[in-house]
């Protein structure tokens, strides 16, 4: 994968959302003969704070069914289950890139769910023989102002594809948006074409104990990602003057 622009992209530090610190890396000449190895200095170019995909996503409307459940458990216990469920999806793909790396799991350490999901995961590798590219790889667009991480870009049957894990019990619209726009990103940094995006749902209730689902044209979901990007923007008062909610801690402290 060639990159054709260069970022230093860091998460920023944040008590809500998630927001990037973007940096832009890049090569200056130092006399006549740059093109010679050597004649050359690496520079750093701070851009700003950029908000994660998935902090614009959350202007996305919830479905009708995630609002019945909320109103059924009510909000402490909706809240409860949701930090379970993110602490799972963590731990899930957290295995997930260890497996990659050609380590060996236990289960123990694990739980029953959380073993689980990754049992299907190792089932779904095995059915589509994918050839992974990179995982866990940071995107940013210069040209809409988002950041983002991705969970995997591999080849499937010849075809380069865009894909994300998944341990929610449903896949959600707003998923096919979240995976768009790192396609666009991904475009924008390499030479690298998406031909198409997935999604891997592990843990679920069939007898592969996963779904694995095909997008349909990435660049139209991306028009609606834009499009609630927008809704977003304006939602938060989001301007030229918007401060990013992001804290500036002191490394130690003494009294």
């Amino acid at each position: 994968m060639k990159l054709k622009k260069r970022y230093k992209i860091e998460l920023a530090e944040t008590l809500q959302s998630h927001w990037y610190s973007v940096h832009k890396i890049s090569d200056v000449k130092i006399g006549a003969k740059y093109k010679k190895a050597g004649n050359s200095v690496t520079t750093e170019k701070f851009l700003g704070y950029f908000p994660s995909s998935t902090t614009i996503l959350e202007a996305y409307p919830l479905s009708s069914f995630l609002v019945d459940w909320k109103v059924r458990q009510g909000a402490t216990e909706s809240d409860r289950i949701l930090k379970e469920a993110g602490a799972r999806g963590t731990n899930v793909h957290s295995g997930i890139e260890h497996l990659l790396g050609g380590e060996q799991l236990l289960k123990e350490g694990h739980t029953l769910d959380e073993w689980n999901r990754l049992n299907s995961f190792v089932a779904w590798y095995k059915e589509y023989k994918p050839k992974i590219l990179e995982t866990e790889f940071k995107v940013f667009s210069e040209k809409y102002g988002y950041s983002g991480t991705f969970d995997v870009l591999c080849k499937i049957d010849g075809k380069i594809m865009l894909g994300d894990w998944k341990t929610s019990s449903n896949i959600y619209n707003h998923f096919w948006c979240q995976l768009a726009s790192y396609a666009q990103a991904l475009e924008e940094m390499t030479d690298i074409k998406i031909e198409d995006t997935f999604i891997c749902q592990f843990g679920a209730k069939n007898k592969d104990g996963y779904r694995y689902v095909l997008g349909e044209d990435w660049h139209e979901h991306f028009k609606t990602f834009l499009s609630v990007k927008q809704t977003w923007e304006y939602d938060r008062g989001i301007t030229k003057n918007f401060e990013p909610p992001i804290l500036n801690l002191l490394e130690t402290l003494k009294l």
